[in-house]
């Protein structure tokens, strides 16, 4: 827990980063924003973090996020329905093309 919000303490402990990700518990959260109304300095330190979250790549795929996102048995039946296509299309389609070529 900080103390105080001085440069020197906001600097070192990476305050405007963990501001900007949330990670601050609620009184240092308070403490900065109440430094903030003052100090442009960090003001523009919050944007430049800000900025380079932005800029940040998600470290997560579509399709991680998309696996996280659905339940197992949704994944079971995404499984079962690709496997069925996967059958059924060439059983339809080897005898219609057998047809074409006689």
């Amino acid at each position: 827990m900080l103390t105080a919000m001085d440069h020197r303490n906001i600097d070192e402990h990476s305050i405007a980063d963990r501001y900007v990700s949330n990670s601050l518990a609620p009184e240092e959260r308070a403490a900065f924003e109440s430094h903030l109304v003052d100090c442009q300095d960090c003001t523009d330190r919050v944007l430049l973090a800000e900025m380079f979250c932005a800029r940040q790549p998600d470290p997560l795929p579509l399709r991680a996020k998309l696996a996280a996102r659905l339940k197992p048995w949704q994944l079971l039946m995404i499984l079962a329905i690709t496997v069925m296509l996967l059958v059924a299309i060439p059983a339809i389609l080897i005898p219609v093309y057998l047809n074409l070529v006689r």
